[in-house]
């Protein structure tokens, strides 16, 4: 992670103390969201690539929002037997 990054989540270590629209990258979001894990920023990648969390790509680099994470995890869920109905 970059030092920017670093010094930006250290700033502001709670997700309260970020705008809902403020860019982050996928490092900073996986450390101010997870900080002990399970979601690391290769989890986030492929969040990305199934469609599960939205991005915005500016010079190649991946950015995504609180409220893109928030959203992320309204999608995500999934109960037991919900396959199975119809």
């Amino acid at each position: 992670m970059s030092r920017q990054g670093m010094d930006r989540v250290t700033a502001r270590p709670s997700p309260a103390g970020w705008e809902d629209e403020e860019l982050m990258t996928l490092a900073e979001a996986a450390r101010l969201y997870w900080p002990h894990g399970p979601i690391t920023v290769t989890t986030l990648r492929t969040a990305v690539r199934q469609g599960d969390l939205g991005i915005v790509v500016l010079a190649g680099k991946h950015f995504t929002t609180p409220a893109a994470i928030r959203a992320m995890g309204r999608r995500g869920r999934r109960h037991v037997g919900d396959d199975d109905e119809a």
